[in-house]
């Protein structure tokens, strides 16, 4: 569960978001976060790739992102430890405001400030073929994840309001699995991805614990509650208004490649810990959803990364390869071993398989912009 966001005119940093520094040689933009300041060396950029490079001088975990008009997220980069830089590249096609934002913490609306682009409409997929037929193909896959979710959520949630507990069991990490392969997509809507997948211990101060993992809660630990039924409406409610919302919103190359290496960073700081599915142990149902997701998002832009990078591609084809033939030792069933059932060596090369392949995703984006 993350967040995310912004778009006219000529703006000045918000104070706590002030000007620092300058662009660093290679032109990106530097961005100095700590944990009461977010210093962007320039709020002006046109459109076209935008390049930040982030560094985190704080004493806090921090994330770094860039929204779009009604606070949707744009790109964003997560889990940025004290003393860490990473790079966040994001696509703009068209000229207007938008807000940067440091979250010390990884909580809150962050240090926001201002953001304009210029010049005149610029999209990667005007020019290219290969990119411009990569969003259409993951724009189908996505199109048909969001029509699972929905119907598989129906079950789950009818399972719930006729307190047929075992077939909610089991219906929660199928629905799950769906919401989880498109998850950067959900993610890009506001409030929506905290009212869906919220942990109990991650939603902000007064925010309900409602969702997915409320009702986990309540099948696996607390039993139904008296409010049970209208959380299970509530999450159908929103699932709903996710699905169309991701079969219409419009994803460039770029966000396809971050979306991709997202999943993984998912899966890094959730799943592989057990800390997701707390109540069911199921995490390993979301990790192969994540990565399912990740692949879908890789193969959509192969044809484009393999005309630049072949290299990258046998990189990327072996890593995957790798991590899905340790996932799938953990099979039982039609599903996955609980994670109880997990011996440490077993988590530990989960873990290194992920890693593996974080870093050639992690080029991908870079790969995808470069003219």
């Amino acid at each position: 569960m993350r967040k995310v966001v912004g778009i006219l005119g000529s703006l000045a940093v918000l104070a706590a978001c002030s000007n620092g520094g300058a662009n660093n040689a290679s032109g990106n933009i530097a961005v100095e976060a700590s944990d009461d300041a977010c210093k962007v060396a320039k709020t002006e950029a046109a459109t076209g790739p935008v390049t930040f490079e982030v560094t985190n001088k704080g004493s806090k975990v921090t994330e770094f992102y860039l929204y779009a008009e009604g606070d949707r997220i744009l790109g964003e980069v997560e889990n940025i430890g004290p003393g860490l830089s990473r790079k966040l590249i994001v696509e703009v096609g068209e000229a207007g405001k938008f807000q940067t934002a440091c979250k010390p913490g990884m909580k809150g609306d962050g240090i926001r400030g201002d953001f304009t682009v210029t010049g005149d409409s610029k999209k990667s997929t005007d020019g290219n073929a290969l990119l411009a037929e990569a969003t259409k193909s993951y724009q189908r896959y996505v199109s048909s994840q969001a029509d699972q979710l929905l119907v598989k959520t129906e079950e789950f949630v009818g399972a719930v309001k006729a307190k047929k507990v075992d077939d909610a069991k089991a219906l929660f990490p199928v629905s799950r699995t769906y919401w989880e392969r498109i998850e950067p997509v959900a993610e890009s809507f506001g409030d929506l991805d905290p009212k869906i997948d919220g942990r109990e211990d991650v939603i902000e101060e007064g925010q309900a614990f409602t969702g997915y993992h409320r009702l986990e809660k309540d099948l696996w630990e607390s039993g139904l509650q008296a409010d049970s039924d209208k959380i299970a409406d509530q999450l159908l409610v929103d699932v709903k208004e996710i699905v169309a919302k991701a079969k219409t919103v419009e994803l460039t190359p770029v966000q396809l490649a971050n979306g991709a290496k997202e999943l993984l960073d998912e899966v890094a700081t959730g799943k592989i810990t057990g800390e997701e599915d707390r109540y069911s142990h199921t995490d390993l149902w979301d990790f192969r959803a994540n990565v399912d997701g990740s692949q879908a998002a890789i193969a959509a832009l192969r044809p484009a990364v393999e005309q630049k990078d072949k290299a990258l591609v046998s990189t990327l084809d072996a890593k995957f390869k790798a991590l899905d033939e340790a996932l799938e030792k953990q099979r039982k069933g039609d599903g996955f071993k609980s994670y109880k059932e997990l011996t440490q060596d077993e988590i530990k090369a989960l873990a290194e398989a992920v890693d593996a392949l974080g870093e050639p995703v992690s080029k991908v984006a870079e790969v995808v912009s470069a003219k």
